[in-house]
């Protein structure tokens, strides 16, 4: 059977599972008597185990069985969960991301399994050894024993019309496939009720650890003879028996006394017994991202196309044609909002990755951290939320290896312990602002002075006219870091570097601030979305720009009397203080621009940081939304130039970047 096709699918899947594996660990190693969070993760285990095999990833199929088989004693208290199960758990866990990651890249086959395999199996056979009679012991019982739990289960579900029924299978003797067939009987089974409990169990019988009969406790409405004949009609079977029970003849389950399964054994909760679908969840449909692109193409052609109506409507002067489009530019802004909102993802997307990663610096750092999460359910374009996880990877990882300290150091210091990384988000008008904060040491502003001079950085001159900000961001240069060391982690002074290219790519602005002794704080500024901005269209000349909203803290007018030279550099006063000004015009080399020769100026006072800038234009124009469009290789990496869009005139603007503008 070609897969092929259902592959996006399947690793959609996967990696959901992998994220949820990912969490219930974390969760397990701080609560390890928690059944609920075992359950879920041998839920998680077994259903990625399924779904690997009946794509043909046998390796990824064969890592969750061993994962599953650890996980099966633990849930039958036969293991108890500690440090080293945690550890390899993770590790196989590791290598199922691995595994993903090679699928996708078509190199499955030459990932080497071997090793975490026999490191899973190293549990499960101490296990088989120290109990070597328990599941012959079992097997010859053949006494079907329920969970208070299950047992509760069972008494709603008969209140419900559901009868609680056991079927004793009995295979032939001569069927070769004993645990595909029993696989296939309970997976068959489940069309007609939800099975409860097996014996021996669904693990024990899938790896064929029974004789040739078991039996079935299962719920269902269908009579009882059905049932029968159904299992008798299937291949293999020699017979059935079976039987009603009522809630007061079943036995109860001791824990860690004997074989037990629940639900999840054979597969997730379904059939309307079990599965508590709350009332508030809407279905969802799963949609490829290159459809929502292209309708996102569709409303920004739109958007040029009403922008165009709407000159043709100031042109024309037509009262109707006035009101259609108005009425046209409401349903486009409602269709723009509706379509922006599909891609949005909640950015818990990334955050839920950063505990295992602080869980593991800490623990190789040797150090105590703690990560607080929050507002974890502010949502950014799926195209930023995939571009933003190695930015702040970068930047965790520098907090943990640089920022927090020792604990013998935080001690002495009086600091308390474990250190503290906090990771937080929140929307702030167009933008979503994401800060990493840690209480470490802070940084060395004379460490990063004296690092600066001593690699020729920057001169001696230059450092004297900066000021601590300027200092600070120096960080930020390629290939500068304050660490003594290179360690795995970090100090080759790339990651920083790297960070602010990528957050820049992406429209946003990073920001630091740092108190010695303190700790640290990076901002990230990204726009909500990479696809259609709100812009200010201003006049140049002849030539028309487009300065994208985000950026613009104000615009105001400033009298000619009013600018004074400082440093030989134009400032005006702006909210009590004094701001830079730039002729628009000679920081892009425009020519026949006007404002030289007006008393009064439209300046657009652009805010990048804690820093403020205002930018001299000739024209205010209007307020616009625009479809940015690329410029393409070749152009694509001008200073100043973040892309270009279509007016409604039909001609093509500019989009400024004036964020990197000294």
């Amino acid at each position: 059977m070609d897969v092929s096709q259902y592959l996006n699918v399947f690793m959609d899947e996967c990696q959901e599972h992998l994220q949820s594996l990912n969490q219930s660990l974390l969760a397990l190693e701080q609560d390890p008597d928690n059944t609920e969070i075992l359950n879920s993760i041998f839920r998680a285990a077994h259903t990625l185990k399924g779904a690997s095999a009946t794509m043909g990833f046998n390796k990824m199929s064969n890592v969750t069985h061993a994962m599953e088989d650890v996980l099966s004693l633990l849930r039958q208290s036969e293991l108890k969960v500690n440090a080293e199960i945690i550890n390899t758990l993770f590790e196989a866990l590791d290598l199922l991301e691995v595994l993903a990651q090679g699928i996708m890249e078509g190199r499955e086959e030459d990932i080497e399994i071997a090793g975490v395999i026999q490191n899973l199996q190293k549990f499960t056979t101490q296990e088989a050894a120290s109990k070597p009679d328990q599941a012959s012991e079992r097997r010859r019982a053949l006494q079907l024993r329920y969970l208070p739990a299950e047992i509760d289960q069972i008494k709603q579900a008969t209140e419900e019309g559901f009868n609680l029924y056991h079927l004793h299978v009995y295979l032939q003797d001569e069927c070769l496939l004993k645990g595909a067939r029993a696989f296939m009987i309970l997976r068959e089974l489940e069309a007609h009720g939800e099975i409860v409990r097996t014996i021996p169990t669904a693990k024990e019988l899938e790896d064929e650890r029974f004789d040739t009969d078991f039996i079935i406790g299962i719920l269902s409405k269908k009579p009882l003879e059905f049932l029968i004949r159904f299992l008798e009609k299937m291949l293999d079977v020699a017979k059935v028996e079976g039987k009603v029970l009522s809630t007061e003849e079943l036995l109860v389950e001791r824990r860690g006394s004997g074989a037990k399964t629940t639900p999840g054994d054979t597969t997730p909760q379904k059939g309307g017994v079990t599965a508590k679908i709350p009332s508030n969840v809407s279905p969802t449909v799963r949609v490829d991202i290159r459809k929502l692109d292209d309708l996102m193409n569709l409303v920004g052609e739109l958007v040029i196309t009403r922008s165009r109506l709407e000159q043709l409507s100031l042109e024309h002067g037509d009262q109707v044609l006035a009101e259609t489009v108005e009425q046209l530019t409401r349903l486009t802004i409602d269709l723009r909002d509706q379509v922006l909102k599909t891609r949005m993802v909640p950015v818990d997307h990334v955050f839920s990755r950063f505990p295992r990663l602080v869980r593991d610096l800490a623990r190789e750092t040797g150090k105590e951290v703690q990560l607080q999460i929050s507002g974890a359910e502010t949502e950014l374009d799926r195209t930023v939320i995939d571009e933003i996880v190695d930015p702040l990877v970068h930047i965790i990882r520098n907090s943990i290896d640089h920022g927090i300290e020792a604990p013998e150091v935080r001690t002495a210091a009086g600091k308390s312990l474990p250190g503290t990384v906090e990771l937080k988000a929140y929307q702030a008008g167009n933008n979503v602002v994401i800060e990493v904060i840690d209480d470490g040491a802070g940084v060395n502003l004379e460490k990063v002075k004296a690092r600066a001079l001593e690699r020729g950085i920057i001169s001696a001159e230059d450092l004297e006219n900066m000021d601590d900000e300027d200092v600070m961001n120096l960080i930020f240069l390629p290939g500068f870091s304050t660490s003594d060391k290179v360690t795995d982690i970090s100090g080759r002074g790339v990651g920083m570097d790297v960070v602010k290219t990528q957050i820049t790519n992406l429209g946003g602005v990073v920001e630091l601030y740092s108190e010695q002794g303190k700790g640290t704080k990076f901002t990230i500024r990204l726009p909500l979305t990479l696809a259609i901005i709100q812009t200010l269209i201003v006049q140049l000349g002849d030539e028309v720009f487009a300065i994208p909203s985000t950026l613009i803290d104000q615009t105001i007018s400033v009298a000619q009397k009013d600018i004074k030279i400082l440093r030989n550099r134009e400032v005006t006063l702006y909210r009590g203080e004094l701001i830079p000004l730039i002729r628009l015009q000679d920081y892009l080399g425009v020519t026949g621009a006007k404002n030289s020769s007006l008393d009064e100026l439209d300046v657009v006072v652009v805010s990048t940081g804690e820093r403020r800038i205002g930018f001299v234009v000739d024209t205010l124009i209007r307020q616009q939304d625009v479809v940015i469009k690329s410029l393409g290789a070749y152009l694509g990496n001008i200073p100043g130039i973040a892309g270009a869009t279509i007016l409604g005139n039909g001609k093509i603007a500019l989009i400024l970047d004036l964020r990197n503008v000294a």
